[in-house]
This record gives structure tokens, C-alpha cells and sequence, in this order.
């Protein structure tokens, strides 16, 4: 089976009269749950559903018990993981932030050199077809925004639009709510409005 690509523009600025050059892009075929994953891999090996899900259970008890004590971790050849923090209120003066204002936020992942060599197959182009809002859940329009920043130095609301099928005035509210958690900032606003990571040194 192919894996089926299509092409997005990179974001450009308001005013930039350039034609926006293009990035090739997945297209999402599906999520594999957890119950599939696990059915697959019992009938390739002698462990059952149960034990390989008991596994898996423990994995990630000790894998959110070491990102809790500050240590980054590493799966197998699957990757590694680090805890991600977020400062309560904004912060100017690191020196007068107390320890209550900073909590753990997320956890990042970064896949390891022999899972990124699994990487391999025949790509087809896809036909294009608008993404719609119940196409993805949230959890999933937020993976498909940090791949895309990955890859854009920001995103404005009609791009996320594009990318998630989520129409103008959800689309808005739910990047300020992502505002609000901590994914994004705003930079910017009306019609120069544009979002980027909190790291990022764009600049509306």
C-alpha cells in the first residue's frame, strides 16, 4: 500500500506579493489505535493481547515517572522523550518566578535514526480533497499543526483552515485556545494576524 502525499503552500506574510512556494505534505490514511497495534504484533509473536497491553502499561508508568524527575528517556529504537514546561504567567524577570509558577506542560518526542530508516515505500499523489472539521479529533489537528510548524515558520487562520478543515470562525477560536495552553502565540492582529510557537522569533 502507498502512502498518498499532497502539496501546501508555506505561509507567507499578508503583504508579500510573492506566490507562496509549496511543501509536500502526508495525507492522512487513518489513525492505528492502540487495540490494533497490539492484535497485529500478538499474532507475529508468542505473547498474548493482555501481556503485550501489560507491557505497555508499564512503559508508560516508568517512562512519565522518569520525565517527572527530570531525566529524558529512551525507547528502544523507538525514540526519545523529554517533559516540556510552561510558565504559569508571563515571565520578564527569570529571577523573580517562583517555583509554583512554572508546571509541566506536554512531552516532546524525537524519533531515533533507525525508526526514521522505516521510513520508506512508494508515494503516490493524493486527489485533492477539502479536509473537513470531523475529519480529524483535536488531539490529531494538533499533531497535523506541530508537523506543520515544523516545516513553516508560522501559521495564520485561513492555513489552519486549509490544513484541518476547521471553518473560519472554530478555526480562530480554537488557535487562541492554543493561545491559551501554551502551543502557540499570537503575533500581530485583524488581517496580519499570525501564530507561531512559543519559541519562535517571528515577529508580527
Amino acid at each position: 500500500m502507498a502512502a498518498l502525499y499532497d502539496f501546501k503552500e508555506n505561509p507567507t506574510l499578508p503583504n508579500d506579493k510573492e506566490k507562496p512556494l509549496l511543501h509536500p505534505r502526508i495525507v492522512s490514511s487513518g489513525t492505528i489505535d492502540t487495540h490494533t497495534l497490539l492484535k497485529e504484533i500478538s499474532e507475529d509473536s508468542t505473547f498474548t493481547p493482555g501481556e503485550l497491553k501489560g507491557v505497555l502499561i508499564a512503559f508508560t508508568e516508568k517512562i512519565g515517572k522518569y520525565l517527572s524527575n527530570g531525566y529524558h528517556v529512551q525507547l528502544g529504537d523507538i525514540g526519545y522523550f523529554s517533559a516540556k514546561l510552561k510558565a504559569v504567567k508571563s515571565v520578564a524577570d527569570k529571577d523573580k518566578v517562583r517555583s509554583a509558577s512554572v508546571v509541566f506542560d506536554n512531552v516532546n518526542f524525537r524519533a531515533s535514526a533507525q525508526l526514521r530508516k522505516l521510513l520508506h515505500g512508494d508515494l503516490v499523489r493524493a486527489p485533492y480533497t477539502a479536509p473537513t472539521s470531523e475529519q480529524y479529533t483535536v488531539e490529531e489537528r494538533k499533531a497535523l499543526l506541530s508537523s506543520y510548524l515544523e516545516q513553516a515558520p508560522f501559521i495564520t487562520r485561513s492555513e489552519y483552515t486549509k490544513l484541518t478543515g476547521v471553518l473560519k470562525r472554530k478555526a480562530l477560536i480554537e488557535l487562541k485556545v492554543f493561545v491559551n495552553e501554551g502551543i502557540l502565540k499570537i503575533h500581530g492582529g485583524g488581517n496580519q494576524m499570525i501564530f507561531v510557537r512559543p519559541d519562535s522569533s517571528n515577529k508580527g
